[in-house]
């Protein structure tokens, strides 16, 4: 495909048509495959739209066999914009930091402990888990592992990317004895997750870090393990946290309709007293479709005496058609919004979205990982 075929894709243009029955008109233009990214009727006779550069002939070719006029009003987009030299450096630079992506260029540290920053950085470069690895060569899993093991005093761990660096969020193991829990039946998940952490002071484990938990299920049992292997009673006691994730998700569709007033309208009223209808005026409605816009005017200072004016305009359904590429970043948004009405926004450790195209259906779904006391 030329350079300037792409451009073309990206370009817009803004058209103004006059002429009669211009539903008839963006019909013909939906049946032609012509996509209208924006319509907005002026008035009867008048009709601004905007479609794609790419599309712009065809759309033409229609107008002018039809014999409506058009002026087009505005033109933008990058081959507008931007010099083909320019476009050229712009692509060469998307390319080397598409190249630079895939590479680990620094690893940041997030705590005030300067002592275990030191012993994790350690760790770190021993098994070269850093600067000139791959992303693909990076499993998060796997350092998160070998941090637990190799430094005795540290607690929660979080490995993550952010942008091209290698992000490690830890605690020290220090618990808190006010948030230990204890059951004589033992300590159940109260929600689905993986083991973050794990601390017991009495009873026996039946779960280990990075075990995925459900909910109900006994993570620690009421009960200890003698030398003669026996069990035992006791209380179980102790705390156990989970990562989980939180979502949201919102739908779009590339193909819509949406109503636009055809210009007629009829009109009815109401004669209210406190909520009551005295008297009420119904026009005859022929409209298949229609929308309502109610106005009051008050009769009297003193009485709550009003006129309830009815106007009833008919419209008609549009075809639509919305890109999913131009909206996907307002819905990456929307869903993450939605998302964050979930948690709070302090304790979220992890981030992600997922985007699934079913049938003619997109879902946006928006992740946040947080980490909780079961």
């Amino acid at each position: 495909m030329k350079l300037k075929q792409i451009l073309a894709y990206f370009d817009k243009v803004e058209l103004q048509i006059k002429g009669a029955n211009l539903t008839y008109l963006l019909n013909e233009f939906a049946r032609n495959n012509i996509p209208i990214l924006f319509a907005q009727k002026v008035d009867d006779t008048t009709l601004c739209i905007k479609v794609r550069q790419n599309n712009l002939s065809s759309l033409i070719a229609i107008l002018e066999k039809k014999c409506y006029n058009y002026t087009i009003t505005h033109k933008k987009g990058l081959s507008y914009q931007i010099s083909a030299g320019l476009l050229v450096g712009l692509l060469l630079c998307v390319v080397a930091l598409c190249i630079l992506s895939n590479f680990c260029l620094g690893v940041k540290i997030n705590s005030q402990n300067q002592v275990l920053v030191e012993q994790v950085q350690k760790v770190l470069n021993n098994h070269n888990y850093g600067v000139g690895r791959t992303w693909g060569s990076l499993l998060f899993s796997e350092i998160e592992d070998t941090l637990r093991k190799e430094i005795e005093d540290l607690g929660l761990v979080n490995v993550t990317r952010k942008g091209a660096y290698l992000w490690v969020n830890f605690s020290n193991a220090t618990l808190p004895s006010t948030i230990e829990q204890e059951n004589t039946t033992g300590i159940l998940s109260t929600t689905n997750g993986v083991i973050s952490r794990l601390f017991v002071s009495s009873g026996t484990a039946l779960v280990k870090v990075g075990d995925t938990v459900s909910l109900g299920q006994m993570l620690i049992a009421p009960y200890y393990i003698d030398e003669q292997e026996q069990q035992v009673p006791c209380v179980a006691k102790g705390a156990v946290f989970v990562y989980v994730w939180e979502s949201a998700t919102v739908e779009f569709c590339e193909n819509t309709t949406e109503p636009s007033r055809t210009g007629n309208f009829v009109t009815g009223y109401n004669v209210v007293f406190q909520d009551n209808v005295l008297k009420s005026y119904q026009p005859n409605l022929t409209f298949e479709n229609y929308e309502i816009e109610t106005r009051k005017e008050y009769i009297s200072n003193v009485l709550p005496l009003c006129m309830e004016y009815l106007t009833y305009y008919e419209v008609v359904d549009i075809p639509v058609h919305k890109n999913f590429k131009d909206e996907e970043q307002a819905l990456i948004y929307e869903a993450k919004q939605k998302a964050l009405q979930l948690v709070n926004e302090n304790d979220i450790l992890e981030e992600k979205h997922t985007v699934a195209l079913v049938a003619d259906k997109y879902y946006v779904t928006y992740y946040l990982k947080t980490e909780v006391q079961v």
